[in-house]
Protein backbone atom coordinates (compact mmCIF):
# COMPACT_ATOMS: atom_id res chain seq x y z
CA UNK A 1 0.00 0.00 0.00
CA UNK A 2 1.66 3.53 -0.88
CA UNK A 3 1.99 5.72 2.12
CA UNK A 4 -0.16 8.99 2.07
CA UNK A 5 1.47 11.91 1.27
CA UNK A 6 2.17 14.28 4.06
CA UNK A 7 1.33 17.67 4.36
CA UNK A 8 2.58 20.55 6.76
CA UNK A 9 -0.22 23.31 7.11
CA UNK A 10 1.25 27.07 7.76
CA UNK A 11 -1.15 29.72 8.87
CA UNK A 12 -1.70 32.23 11.54
CA UNK A 13 -5.31 31.51 11.84
CA UNK A 14 -6.32 28.43 14.13
CA UNK A 15 -9.78 28.34 12.29
CA UNK A 16 -7.92 28.19 8.42
CA UNK A 17 -5.35 25.82 9.64
CA UNK A 18 -8.53 23.53 10.79
CA UNK A 19 -10.47 23.96 7.92
CA UNK A 20 -8.03 23.20 5.62
CA UNK A 21 -6.89 19.90 8.07
CA UNK A 22 -10.71 18.98 7.58
CA UNK A 23 -10.32 19.24 3.80
CA UNK A 24 -7.25 17.32 3.07
CA UNK A 25 -7.75 14.82 6.16
CA UNK A 26 -10.94 13.84 3.78
CA UNK A 27 -8.46 12.66 1.22
CA UNK A 28 -7.50 8.90 1.74
CA UNK A 29 -4.14 9.97 0.53
CA UNK A 30 -3.50 12.90 2.37
CA UNK A 31 -1.69 13.56 5.65
CA UNK A 32 -1.68 16.41 7.18
CA UNK A 33 0.97 15.75 10.01
CA UNK A 34 1.60 19.14 11.60
CA UNK A 35 0.44 22.75 11.36
CA UNK A 36 2.18 25.98 12.76
CA UNK A 37 0.91 29.68 12.71
CA UNK A 38 4.13 30.87 13.08
CA UNK A 39 6.90 31.49 9.78
CA UNK A 40 10.13 30.57 11.69
CA UNK A 41 8.58 27.79 13.28
CA UNK A 42 7.18 26.15 10.29
CA UNK A 43 10.60 26.47 8.62
CA UNK A 44 11.96 24.23 11.46
CA UNK A 45 8.76 21.68 10.99
CA UNK A 46 9.47 21.36 7.61
CA UNK A 47 13.52 20.65 7.63
CA UNK A 48 12.40 18.40 10.63
CA UNK A 49 9.46 16.09 9.66
CA UNK A 50 10.32 16.50 5.74
CA UNK A 51 6.80 16.20 4.45
CA UNK A 52 5.86 16.18 0.92
CA UNK A 53 3.95 19.45 0.81
CA UNK A 54 4.18 22.26 2.35
CA UNK A 55 0.73 24.77 2.45
CA UNK A 56 2.26 28.12 3.32
CA UNK A 57 -0.08 31.32 3.83
CA UNK A 58 2.34 35.16 3.23
CA UNK A 59 1.17 36.97 6.14
CA UNK A 60 3.06 34.58 8.93
CA UNK A 61 4.66 36.05 12.39
CA UNK A 62 8.22 35.66 12.92
CA UNK A 63 8.90 34.98 9.13
CA UNK A 64 6.96 35.86 6.03
CA UNK A 65 5.90 33.03 4.09
CA UNK A 66 7.99 34.50 0.93
CA UNK A 67 11.01 34.06 3.37
CA UNK A 68 9.71 30.85 4.44
CA UNK A 69 9.39 29.62 0.65
CA UNK A 70 12.66 31.09 -0.52
CA UNK A 71 14.13 29.22 2.22
CA UNK A 72 12.91 25.79 1.71
CA UNK A 73 13.41 25.68 -2.07
CA UNK A 74 17.09 27.02 -1.95
CA UNK A 75 17.65 23.95 0.23
CA UNK A 76 19.01 21.36 -1.76
CA UNK A 77 18.57 18.73 0.75
CA UNK A 78 14.46 19.23 1.13
CA UNK A 79 12.20 18.04 -2.06
CA UNK A 80 9.17 19.63 -0.34
CA UNK A 81 7.16 20.91 -2.90
CA UNK A 82 5.36 24.48 -1.77
CA UNK A 83 1.48 25.59 -2.58
CA UNK A 84 1.92 29.34 -1.69
CA UNK A 85 -2.07 30.09 -0.57
CA UNK A 86 -2.85 33.79 -0.27
CA UNK A 87 -5.15 36.68 0.41
CA UNK A 88 -2.71 39.20 -0.91
CA UNK A 89 -3.16 40.13 -4.68
CA UNK A 90 -1.19 43.26 -4.33
CA UNK A 91 1.10 43.37 -7.57
CA UNK A 92 4.27 43.89 -5.45
CA UNK A 93 3.60 40.98 -2.98
CA UNK A 94 2.43 38.72 -5.85
CA UNK A 95 5.73 39.62 -7.95
CA UNK A 96 7.76 39.00 -4.98
CA UNK A 97 5.94 35.28 -3.84
CA UNK A 98 6.01 34.15 -7.66
CA UNK A 99 10.13 34.68 -7.64
CA UNK A 100 10.57 33.26 -4.42
CA UNK A 101 10.34 29.87 -6.45
CA UNK A 102 7.29 28.10 -4.84
CA UNK A 103 5.51 25.59 -6.83
CA UNK A 104 2.27 27.09 -6.73
CA UNK A 105 -0.49 29.88 -5.95
CA UNK A 106 -3.67 29.65 -4.79
CA UNK A 107 -5.81 32.43 -3.80
CA UNK A 108 -7.99 32.12 -0.20
CA UNK A 109 -10.90 33.02 -1.96
CA UNK A 110 -11.07 30.18 -3.96
CA UNK A 111 -12.95 27.17 -3.57
CA UNK A 112 -12.16 23.84 -2.06
CA UNK A 113 -12.05 22.14 -5.50
CA UNK A 114 -9.76 24.93 -6.46
CA UNK A 115 -7.49 24.09 -3.68
CA UNK A 116 -7.47 20.79 -3.93
CA UNK A 117 -6.59 21.02 -7.94
CA UNK A 118 -3.95 22.91 -7.15
CA UNK A 119 -2.86 20.51 -4.19
CA UNK A 120 -2.52 17.44 -7.63
CA UNK A 121 -1.10 19.73 -9.66
CA UNK A 122 1.63 20.63 -7.21
CA UNK A 123 2.36 16.88 -6.37
CA UNK A 124 2.42 15.71 -9.73
CA UNK A 125 5.64 18.06 -10.39
CA UNK A 126 4.03 20.52 -12.44
CA UNK A 127 3.20 24.28 -11.76
CA UNK A 128 -0.03 25.83 -10.50
CA UNK A 129 -0.73 29.77 -10.85
CA UNK A 130 -4.49 30.78 -10.54
CA UNK A 131 -6.15 33.27 -12.57
CA UNK A 132 -6.23 35.89 -9.95
CA UNK A 133 -2.39 35.51 -9.21
CA UNK A 134 -1.84 35.16 -12.48
CA UNK A 135 -3.94 38.68 -13.66
CA UNK A 136 -2.29 40.43 -10.20
CA UNK A 137 1.62 39.71 -11.49
CA UNK A 138 1.01 40.91 -15.16
CA UNK A 139 -0.85 43.89 -13.80
CA UNK A 140 2.31 44.46 -12.24
CA UNK A 141 4.87 47.18 -12.54
CA UNK A 142 7.38 46.38 -15.20
CA UNK A 143 5.36 44.01 -16.88
CA UNK A 144 5.86 43.97 -20.73
CA UNK A 145 2.95 45.16 -22.52
CA UNK A 146 1.06 44.26 -25.61
CA UNK A 147 3.96 45.57 -28.04
CA UNK A 148 6.59 43.00 -25.95
CA UNK A 149 4.30 40.28 -25.99
CA UNK A 150 3.33 40.87 -29.77
CA UNK A 151 6.86 39.87 -30.68
CA UNK A 152 6.92 36.39 -28.99
CA UNK A 153 7.01 33.49 -32.06
CA UNK A 154 4.47 31.09 -32.39
CA UNK A 155 7.56 28.42 -31.88
CA UNK A 156 7.99 30.49 -28.57
CA UNK A 157 4.12 30.28 -27.32
CA UNK A 158 4.53 26.52 -28.08
CA UNK A 159 7.53 26.42 -25.29
CA UNK A 160 5.98 28.93 -23.00
CA UNK A 161 2.61 26.56 -23.04
CA UNK A 162 4.24 23.45 -22.74
CA UNK A 163 6.38 24.97 -19.53
CA UNK A 164 3.22 25.73 -17.99
CA UNK A 165 2.22 22.44 -18.13
CA UNK A 166 5.15 21.19 -16.20
CA UNK A 167 7.15 19.35 -19.12
CA UNK A 168 11.14 20.00 -18.88
CA UNK A 169 12.91 20.39 -21.54
CA UNK A 170 13.56 17.46 -22.48
CA UNK A 171 10.12 16.15 -23.06
CA UNK A 172 9.15 19.65 -25.03
CA UNK A 173 12.30 18.69 -27.16
CA UNK A 174 10.75 15.56 -27.86
CA UNK A 175 7.03 16.88 -28.30
CA UNK A 176 8.75 19.31 -30.78
CA UNK A 177 10.81 17.47 -32.66
CA UNK A 178 13.46 20.00 -32.30
CA UNK A 179 17.05 19.79 -29.80
CA UNK A 180 17.36 20.40 -26.49
CA UNK A 181 19.73 23.41 -27.08
CA UNK A 182 16.78 24.48 -29.15
CA UNK A 183 13.96 24.53 -26.52
CA UNK A 184 16.85 26.03 -24.09
CA UNK A 185 17.61 29.16 -26.45
CA UNK A 186 13.48 29.44 -26.83
CA UNK A 187 13.14 29.42 -22.96
CA UNK A 188 16.00 31.69 -22.44
CA UNK A 189 14.90 34.62 -25.39
CA UNK A 190 11.02 34.35 -23.66
CA UNK A 191 12.62 35.03 -19.94
CA UNK A 192 14.55 37.35 -21.68
CA UNK A 193 11.56 39.40 -23.46
CA UNK A 194 9.13 39.02 -20.87
CA UNK A 195 11.01 39.60 -17.54
CA UNK A 196 10.40 36.41 -16.21
CA UNK A 197 12.56 34.59 -13.94
CA UNK A 198 10.92 31.03 -13.18
CA UNK A 199 8.66 28.36 -14.33
CA UNK A 200 6.00 29.91 -12.32
CA UNK A 201 6.11 33.44 -13.50
CA UNK A 202 6.44 31.67 -16.89
CA UNK A 203 3.15 29.81 -16.15
CA UNK A 204 1.34 33.08 -14.80
CA UNK A 205 2.11 34.51 -18.33
CA UNK A 206 0.69 32.10 -19.80
CA UNK A 207 -2.11 31.94 -18.12
CA UNK A 208 -2.54 35.35 -18.74
CA UNK A 209 -2.22 35.09 -22.82
CA UNK A 210 -4.89 32.20 -22.87
CA UNK A 211 -2.33 29.71 -23.47
CA UNK A 212 -2.66 27.41 -19.97
CA UNK A 213 -5.59 27.08 -18.17
CA UNK A 214 -5.01 26.47 -14.55
CA UNK A 215 -8.73 25.12 -13.95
Amino acid sequence: MTPPTTIVIADDHVLVREGLKMLLSAEPDLQVVAEAGNGAAVEAMVRELSPTLLLLDLELPGKSGIEVAAAIKADASLFCKVLVLTGNLKTETVSRALAAGADGYVVKSEDAAELLTAVRTVLAGQVYVSKQIAGAFAAGAGRPGAAVAATITPREREVLSLVARGYGNNDIASLLDISVLTVRTHRQRLMEKLGLRNAAEITAYAVKLGLYDPT
